[in-house]
């Protein structure tokens, strides 16, 4: 038994025996209550961490770890032992070792489908794609929103490498309406959605709709190459006056511990327990700056590949995320510091000492510098050199009209949410839904 790096297949347990599908336990068998951990680990990272799930009494393996003879085992961890190679030993390897995944993944596929936001990620696949198979038909599918998209950015991709392209233009409807796949996603997996996840399954519905073999996504690449410059830069601002964790928690959790008060007092937990519990401080190198890759690697990562992973499940896809190959992903961590998160001249890294964190990426330095210069020999350089822009949902927009969400008050202490952001109220109303599909099969208390 054991649960995969970053959750791309988990296994979860009751009493200590697997579950081969936590749905269709939870349908069959009832749960007590829901998980205060999880509620708690939804809030700070977006989906539960550690060995958590949403559902109390049902834990997972957490990630990297496996049982082997009623033994628990981690069998793998982000380690960064630096490398001796060149920064030009490393790009060639760097290269080698993307192309290897990608061909690996696409090995006896024959229409092929790439998830195209326009950034350098899913960008630099279809490139490779198009290089190593120049007559093949590549398929490529882009998600945006009215008057706040990047598709004239996906389209140049399309564009110079000759894909299909599609684009979907989504409204808050395909998010929150009566005919939004929202439940439908919830309910196949088993816990809230992450809020770029239902686009992910919109595009690739499509793909599959076209007949598509498989779908490639460029989840992970940030995390491994440093794209997260913000968290990546936290460090220089650390004064050591509480633990660095500690510090990294209360700069990186999505919803602060005022904003939680909506939530009643039951169903929350301290989450900077929860994060030292889901940490081993034994692995962590004596460098601080890899610090915060580990934290992403093990806290932040696995939100994104289970939600991709569960958005491709959901339209009968396997799983195909180039850039979590395990041996790229190792051979990413071993790589110096300065060869993912590179300075742009030796006076801006002077002027970033006295920098706020969230005010020195993209301005004194370039992040992911490897990966874009591997992207160099595929793509144009004004993919690769554009400021990254997250996916833009517009909830701001959709949402900021919404004062009050009709909870359910066994779980929420009020319906005001008038002081949320727009992506902020989408989370509740997302944690709501699943608590109202899933509460008919709570056991009668």
């Amino acid at each position: 038994m054991k649960t995969s790096r970053f959750g791309e297949n988990i296994t979860y347990l009751k009493n200590n025996k697997s579950i081969n599908n936590i749905v269709k336990f939870v349908k069959a068998n009832k749960f007590s209550d829901f998980s205060s951990e999880g509620i708690t680990s939804y809030l700070s990272f977006r989906h539960p961490i550690g060995t958590h799930t949403m559902f109390d009494g049902i834990k997972k393996l957490d990630f990297g770890s496996e049982m082997l003879n009623n033994k628990l085992n981690s069998f793998w961890y982000p380690d960064f032992t630096t490398t001796s190679d060149s920064f030009e030993q490393a790009l060639e390897k760097v290269n080698l070792l993307l192309v290897k995944s990608i061909k690996n993944i696409i090995k006896n596929k024959k229409k092929i489908a790439v998830t195209l936001s326009g950034g350098i990620d899913s960008s630099l696949i279809v490139g490779v794609l198009r290089k190593e198979f120049p007559k093949m038909d590549i398929y490529t599918y882009s998600a945006g929103f009215y008057g706040d998209d990047e598709f004239e950015y996906s389209r140049l991709v399309a564009l110079e490498n000759n894909t299909i392209h599609t684009e979907k233009v989504l409204n808050k409807e395909d998010y929150i309406g009566e005919n939004s796949l929202l439940s439908s996603l919830i309910e196949f997996k088993g816990a809230p959605l992450h809020p770029n996840e239902l686009a992910l399954a919109v595009i690739e519905k499509m793909a599959k709709e076209d007949g598509c073999d498989i779908v490639l996504c460029g989840e992970g690449s940030d995390d491994i190459f440093g794209g997260y410059g913000q968290n990546f830069r936290m460090y220089m601002n650390y004064n050591h006056k509480e633990p660095f964790f500690k510090y990294f928690l209360e700069n990186y959790r999505y919803f602060t511990l005022e904003d939680r008060d909506i939530i009643k007092d039951k169903y929350l937990v301290d989450d900077f327990q929860l994060t030292i519990n889901a940490i081993d401080t034994t692995k962590l190198d004596a460098d601080m700056r890899y610090w915060s890759f580990y934290f992403i690697q093990k806290l932040h990562t696995p939100g994104l590949i289970t939600r991709g992973a569960n958005a491709m499940r959901f339209n009968g896809y396997e799983l195909a995320f180039p850039y979590i190959d395990e041996e790229l992903v190792n051979y990413a961590n071993s790589l110096p510091f300065e060869f993912k998160l590179k300075w742009n001249s030796t006076e801006d890294q002077r002027k970033a000492q006295d920098t706020y964190f969230r005010d020195i990426s993209e301005n004194y330095d370039t992040p992911k510098y490897i990966l874009k210069k591997v992207a160099e020999k595929y793509i144009n350089h004004g993919i690769i050199y554009r400021p990254k822009k997250g996916f833009p949902v517009p909830f701001e927009k959709w949402l900021s009209d919404l004062k009050t969400w009709d909870f359910d008050n066994e779980y929420f202490k009020h319906n005001d949410i008038s002081k949320f952001s727009g992506w902020k109220k989408f989370m509740l109303i997302n944690l709501d839904t699943f608590i109202k599909i899933f509460k008919k099969y709570k056991k009668e208390q």
